[in-house]
């Protein structure tokens, strides 16, 4: 049962989805799933990395603490079929950059051995492949990000980010979270919310967003 259920998620997440059958069933034999409650950690920065995550349910956000320990930079995101802290896997000095803690109750991830999925990577020519463009992609939405936190108003941030989670409902993080994510304050980020609620443009549901008017988001996120 296992087996199986890694083998679906492996075959449904962006790097894996393009690869070889019997190399991704190679790997969904090995893997094994691990359930968080929210606020629970999954690993902590300077931490050696020995294992590779991928969220099944649930959301993961990975975050920095400023040398006092009394600032949190949230970094990103991770929600289902994500891979969670890929890039500091391949790096040669494998140590988690930042934190990763649940977001959700239940926060289900499936864990494989990183040894055995960097073998698999450096010997199959889709994988890496697929690789590669997941790590361009990575770039590309941490420039944009950098971008957003610099020019963009914070309208234009939180619709970004609503952006990035659709199509599915998205389970909103606490105003907190989510303004450690935004570069701003809870107050704004639940002012920004109940406004765009008032506007139209998205429903919420017990912290469940969906999105209503996609076309003004997206105007918001690229003005």
């Amino acid at each position: 049962m296992t087996e199986e259920k890694a083998l679906h998620l492996l075959t449904h997440t962006p790097v894996f989805s393009g690869a070889n059958r019997e190399e991704v069933q190679s790997l969904a034999r090995l893997g094994s799933f691990l359930t968080l409650r929210r606020g629970d950690h999954l690993f902590r920065e300077g931490e050696a990395v020995t294992r590779l995550y991928i969220v099944q349910t649930g959301s993961v956000r990975i975050y920095r603490l400023s040398r006092g320990g009394t600032r949190e930079l949230t970094l990103h995101v991770d929600g289902p079929r994500q891979l969670v802290a890929l890039v500091a896997a391949f790096q040669s000095r494998a140590t988690y950059p930042g934190s990763a803690q649940a977001l959700q109750t239940p926060t289900e991830l499936l864990s494989l051995p990183l040894h055995e999925v960097r073998q698999a990577v450096f010997h199959s020519p889709s994988l890496s492949q697929a690789m590669l463009g997941y790590f361009a992609r990575r770039q590309s939405e941490l420039i944009g990000r950098i971008d957003r936190l610099v020019f963009s108003e914070l309208s234009g941030r939180l619709a970004a980010y609503l952006l990035e989670q659709a199509p599915q409902p998205h389970q909103l993080p606490t105003n907190s979270e989510l303004a450690a994510l935004l570069g701003t304050v809870p107050e704004l980020v639940s002012r920004k919310l109940g406004e765009f609620y008032r506007l139209g443009l998205i429903r919420l549901e017990r912290r469940q967003v969906h999105i209503v008017d996609e076309a003004e988001l997206r105007r918001l996120a690229e003005d």
